[in-house]
């Protein structure tokens, strides 16, 4: 099966194992002291390193240990044997006995000893070995979790410049998600990933014990060849693991065992806080075993390092004496801005072990549990109010959890029950409770046009209450702001900029930051996405200077994501993807999400193995759990993907798939689908159909005044073969803002007037916004057309740019066309000609499946991957 039960692989260690092997090698050097906390691997590395050298070094292997280390000469015990007991009695005698024994082999061989667990080295081993290193008899690889908790021998070595010192900390999530793919002999989703590390602390030895457990109870299964995690909050720990670990912890102090018990029941807490409870003497010492960490910020915070060991002190807790010192804390919090995981941490553990907790705790945790989409988690604290149906903050959050899970029909009922219950409420409640229920309704496919009659209610409603009360403020600002979410729901985004003309100022200190959030949207989508990137960045600054809510800084950072994808900044997109490779543990988005956005740019940008290569585990693991509703979205972006490396089976699974939305859909993620769904159909339908079906959609999004997308669409129908849109697209695109409009201005102009510097222009300038299929095709175009004129510079120029993206170029493809055999040049002139794989099989005598097999192949060989590059190619 996988390695999983058995030795696991070193993995994110090149960097260790050249710095140990380095300082054995090295003349200049007795070796190396290599020091981390337990289970990062340390002994594995050691090991690794003394097998790879040559042979011209013997391996001692001497171990520390607590029952050798009250015994002189403990450790070292099993070479005494071979001295005379003469020598063993005199220990000036035995050091110069050790000497010879080790510096004259016989063999001519030099002694390496590998000290493992220096901590628990007895004194005169210590000092034997410390001496044999001085003298040279000896190489040295020592092993320590601490050089400050180690035998001072050691310390001085190292001080004096005898050892080396390697530092081996805990894996980073690259590295985890390479080890768990290596070990579970499948690739891993990115959750799994990001969420075993998380878990572990990136702790190789806690991975490993726990990924055995995960898998051996189904926590962890594989789907489509692909490792996922169930729908859980957390990997779940078996009782093996935990007594393993609470075995590692008997050595702390009590005092130090009562910090750590504290942090853990709160998961993170403000470092002043925690010191009104406990002394600073533990939580130093804690420190400084790397068992707790502090996060540096405008209010420093201190958690458990690893998440696993946190889960398990937690669930050890004795409540008896536990209780009045977490009631204490409970009631000091309300007066701090707690982190909102430590509030839905410690909810959750009242709840496991019995201990009181009030309502307005269990509805702020649920709602906080809710902006993280963990809907379960939510019910759990919702149900465990006594009479929770008839409290309206109750409600809502259980409608909302309803919804996060899929149950859009569940929730709508929890707010009719309410509502028709016949419960006082306040105004307030009245308007939040149906706020909500418009937000659930535009999602229902059966029920979606009672929205806005839904809408105008509360509009009505508000309206009276407001003429004859003062204080309606909020309720105000809520139905603009879901006046502006609807509008954009619906994908009319004309209707934000005419309602909000007032707000283009951009002062986003003056207004609401979620209302400028749409507006910035609405602006992108109308064509204005360098004014839209200025005030999303403008109230991005601002909330990172007024508030310190992650989830508010989260939101607004995707707002920006989402308008730099629009203004066609894809190579910036891709590098902010890049640069936060480790989500953070109390981020809204696990890591498929981000896993599904890159493999989506990629795919836009034409680049099909790699957004496969992105697409493919984060599309099992939303199969598994889509809280986001992005499915059908990686579906047929998956589908096109596919349909670019010739995969055309694949591809109409895939956009079989995509046609599923169990619910209606953002216009924005709609309209994606389609466009993914209509790249996708050119695996079989001919690329001037697939044309028209972009031009068809482009002229929707015109009707709607939703110019900015309206261009992706037109630039597809001229990329795959409408020239006669080129007038079209010059126009719509000078009226555009942003990088994309540009390429495209560009792109026009050359097609219209075959002009071979703009085409090229167009190509360079998508191949550095990271846009590699619309930059290949503009300069397989500038190369072709050049190429008939005579323009060798053009050529050439544009050959680099094919190049820059990975696509040969013209030349080097034709030249390809000679080692086709005859049946696959026969299949590429009816591809050619836009004849579907069905239809050539009819011609052939073939079955479809065998035509697919030739069409891949013919892609791989010529280096193209659409039908209308085949057909460019044979022009």
């Amino acid at each position: 099966m996988l390695n999983v039960h058995g030795e696991w692989p070193l993995v994110g260690r090149d960097g260790e194992l050249k710095d140990v092997r380095d300082a054995l090698l090295d003349a200049g050097s007795s070796g190396v002291i290599i020091t981390g906390q337990s289970g990062v691997g340390k002994t594995v590395l050691a090991q690794r390193t003394a097998r790879g050298l040559d042979d011209s070094f013997e391996l001692v292997y001497v171990r520390g240990s607590a029952l050798a280390a009250k015994m002189p000469y403990g450790a070292l015990s099993f070479v005494l044997s071979d001295l005379d007991d003469a020598i063993v009695d005199n220990p000036l005698m035995l050091l110069r006995g050790l000497q010879e024994l080790y510096e004259r082999r016989e063999d001519g061989r030099q002694t390496l000893i590998l000290a493992d667990n220096l901590e628990d080295l007895d004194s005169s081993s210590s000092m034997a070995i410390s001496h044999l290193v001085r003298v040279g008899a000896v190489k040295l690889i020592a092993i320590c979790q601490s050089i400050d908790a180690s035998p001072e021998e050691f310390c001085d070595l190292w001080k004096d410049g005898a050892l080396r010192r390697v530092d081996v900390g805990p894996l980073g999530l690259a590295s985890t998600t390479r080890l768990l793919s290596a070990a579970l002999d499948a690739p891993v989703s990115r959750s799994v990933a990001a969420s075993m590390w998380h878990t572990t602390g990136g702790n190789p030895l806690f991975l490993q014990a726990l990924t055995r457990e995960q898998v051996d109870s189904g926590e962890m299964l594989e789907r489509d060849g692909v490792w996922v995690a169930k729908p859980s909050t957390a990997p779940k720990t078996r009782r093996s693991v935990s007594d393993w670990i609470m075995v590692r912890l008997r050595r702390l102090s009590p005092e130090e065992r009562e910090v750590l018990e504290l942090v853990s029941v709160v998961s993170v807490i403000p470092h002043e806080l925690l010191l009104r409870f406990v002394s600073s003497g533990p939580v130093d010492a804690l420190q400084q075993k790397k068992i707790l960490q502090l996060e540096h910020g405008d209010v420093p915070l201190v958690r458990v390092a690893n998440g696993l060991v946190s889960e398990v002190v937690r669930a050890q807790v004795p409540l008896g004496r536990g209780r009045e010192l977490l009631r204490a804390l409970a009631a000091e919090s309300r007066r701090w801005d707690m982190p909102a995981l430590a509030r839905m941490t410690y909810a959750s553990w009242c709840l496991d072990c019995g201990a009181d907790i009030d309502d307005e705790s269990l509805i702020d945790a649920a709602g906080l549990a809710n902006r993280h989409f963990e809907g379960t988690l939510a019910l759990r604290l919702v149900h465990a109010i006594p009479g929770h149906a008839s409290m309206a903050k109750a409600v809502i959050e259980k409608a909302r959890a309803l919804g996060i899970d899929g149950d859009i029909a569940g929730g709508l009922r929890t707010l009719e029950q309410f509502l028709g219950s016949g419960v006082a409420h306040s105004v307030e409640e009245w308007i939040d409770v149906r706020i909500l229920q418009c937000r659930l309704l535009v999602r229902s496919p059966a029920r979606y046009v009672e929205a806005e009659p839904t809408f105008e209610d509360i509009r009505l409603r508000l309206s009276i209450e407001a003429a004859a009360a003062t204080g309606m403020g909020d309720a105000v600002q809520k139905v603009d702001v879901l006046a502006a979410e609807l509008a954009v729901y619906n994908g009319r985004y004309a209707e934000i900029i005419e309602e909000h003309a007032d707000l283009h100022d951009f002062h986003a200190d003056q207004h609401d930051s979620e209302l400028l959030g749409w507006l910035a949207e609405a602006l992108a989508m109308t064509g204005r996405q360098d004014d839209a990137l200025r005030l999303a960045t403008s109230v991005l600054s601002r909330l990172l200077d007024t508030t310190k809510d992650p989830l508010l800084h989260e939101q607004a950072m995707a707002r920006v994501f989402k308008l730099l994808v629009l203004s066609g900044r894809w190579q910036e997109c891709l590098g902010m993807l890049a640069s936060q490779d480790q989500p953070a543990k109390d981020s809204a988005y696990d890591g498929s999400a981000s896993e599904f956005a890159e493999g989506c740019l990629l795919a836009y940008s034409g680049r099909g193995t790699e957004a496969l290569d992105k697409l493919l585990p984060a599309l099992s693991q939303l199969r598994t759990r889509d809280r986001h509703q992005i499915l059908p979205l990686a579906e047929a972006a998956t589908a096109y993907a596919y349909a670019l490396v010739g995969e055309v089976r694949a591809a109409q699974e895939h956009l079989l798939r995509a046609r599923h939305q169990p619910e209606r859909l953002p216009w924005h993620a709609a309209r994606a689908v389609d466009y993914f769904s209509a790249l996708a159909s050119t695996a079989t339908d001919s690329p001037l159909e697939v044309a028209q079906r972009m031009l068809d959609l482009a002229d929707e999004d015109r009707a709607f005044g939703n110019h900015g997308h309206e261009l992706m669409f037109l630039c597809q129908s001229m990329q795959l073969g409408l020239d006669d849109v080129a007038d079209r697209i010059v126009s719509s695109a000078l009226a555009v803002q942003g990088p994309f409009a540009e390429v495209c201005a560009l792109y026009g102009k050359g097609i219209a007037s075959k002009d071979v510097h703009q085409l090229l222009q167009a190509a360079q300038k998508a191949s550095e916004i990271g846009n590699y299929r619309l930059g290949a095709d503009a300069a397989r175009l500038a190369a072709r057309l050049a190429g008939e004129q005579g323009d060798h510079v053009t050529v050439t120029e544009a050959e680099k740019v094919l190049r820059n993206v990975g696509a040969p170029g013209v030349a080097g493809r034709r030249g390809a066309l000679d080692s086709l055999t005859e049946r696959e040049r026969s299949i590429a002139v009816l591809v050619a000609q836009g004849r579907s794989n069905r239809d050539i099989a009819q011609v052939m005598c073939v079955s479809v499946r065998t035509i697919e097999g030739h069409v891949y192949r013919l892609y791989s060989k010529l280096g193209v991957s659409s039908r209308s590059q085949l057909a460019l190619l044979l022009e």
